[in-house]
């Protein structure tokens, strides 16, 4: 009996050691959740689907054109959070739903906003809304997916194509190619997307493709011919041509050039978060100087005598001169700065 009654204490340890090892991976939601919750745009922790019908209903929005859209974000639980917008031709009505959420308040929201923007910048892609009632700084991130590769351990692909089974290639990008690529497999939605080889006509031929995309620890292997007839297959074969041009056509480097809001201006010097979003710089509003090194961006203090000229709150690209001091803040001096506007 004593030995029984051990065995069921380690059978209880080793419950609770499962359920808490469980409970810090990400959980992943199945497709049929998204089919019962009928969305329209899927956001599973930065990869998205359904990015065109995001596109599409930006574009019907900005014709003032009626329509719904609805956009599922998963915590990292694999909890479903809800945001529903309903435009009517003149303003936008959103209903933010958490009540899936299991660590969440449990609460439905509803505003109304004027206008929804879409930003692009060399690293990431959001689409917001602002004229946003009783929000703060009356603005709303709807949805952003971030693709800066320098964030990444590895990233590495390898391409092979041809009229065979995919002749070997060796491919060789730069660094401002690998960038673009990076970005649009990411907007392709390449860890859950797969393109589809379909039978070519009688007498056509058409490349093959094989793509081997390694990123940290994990790899994906795609494979697909330029027949192929499916919406997902098309984005695939231009990211491949995409490869087989810039290998062959680098594209010149740009590494000093740099793209940013402005949070804090003096009298020869700006401080700028490097490819900030609108509502990251509502989110930063009181965040001091100091207090910048502790927040995942890159942030930097630029040296100008055309500081003046410039306010809070401008988006702007600028040329790096010299390089004074690495790091988050980092410090640069600069002479062409130009602002950007919509």
């Amino acid at each position: 009996m004593q030995h029984l009654k051990w065995l069921w204490i380690l059978a209880i340890i080793l419950a609770i050691l499962t359920a808490c090892n469980e409970s810090n991976q990400t959980a992943e939601p199945t497709k049929e959740n998204d089919s019962e919750l009928n969305a329209d745009v899927v956001n599973m922790h930065g990869g998205i689907s359904g990015l065109d019908n995001m596109k599409n209903y930006f574009q019907k929005v900005k014709k003032q054109k009626k329509g719904d859209l609805r956009v599922v974000s998963y915590t990292i639980e694999g909890d479903p959070i809800l945001t529903d917008l309903a435009y009517d031709g003149k303003q936008i009505d959103v209903t933010f739903d958490y009540t899936r959420d299991q660590y969440g308040d449990g609460e439905v929201e509803s505003f109304q906003c004027g206008k929804l923007k879409r930003e692009e910048n060399p690293t990431n892609l959001s689409y917001y809304l602002t004229g946003c009632e009783g929000v703060t700084g009356e603005t709303w991130g709807v949805l952003e997916t971030s693709y800066d590769v320098k964030r990444q351990d590895v990233f590495e692909v390898e391409l092979r194509y041809g009229p065979k089974e995919g002749e070997k290639q060796t491919i060789q990008l730069d660094d401002e190619d690998k960038q673009e690529v990076y970005k649009q497999l990411v907007l392709a939605n390449y860890l859950d997307s797969k393109p589809t080889s379909d039978e070519c006509p009688k007498g056509k031929q058409a490349d093959n493709y094989l793509m081997k995309v390694k990123i940290n620890g994990g790899g994906r292997t795609l494979n697909w011919n330029a027949c192929g007839s499916h919406e997902s297959s098309k984005s695939f074969t231009d990211i491949a041509e995409y490869i087989i041009y810039a290998s062959q056509h680098p594209t010149k480097s740009s590494e000093n050039v740099v793209y940013g809001y402005i949070l804090e201006v003096k009298e020869n010097q700006i401080l700028i978060g490097e490819d900030l979003t609108a509502p990251d710089l509502v989110s930063l509003e009181k965040v001091k100087g100091e207090d910048l090194a502790n927040l995942n961006g890159t942030f930097l203090y630029v040296e100008t005598e055309d500081a003046q000229e410039f306010s809070k709150g401008d988006k702007i690209v600028l040329k790096v001169d010299e390089v004074l001091e690495e790091g988050s803040p980092g410090r640069v001096r600069a002479s062409d700065i130009q602002t950007i506007t919509e």
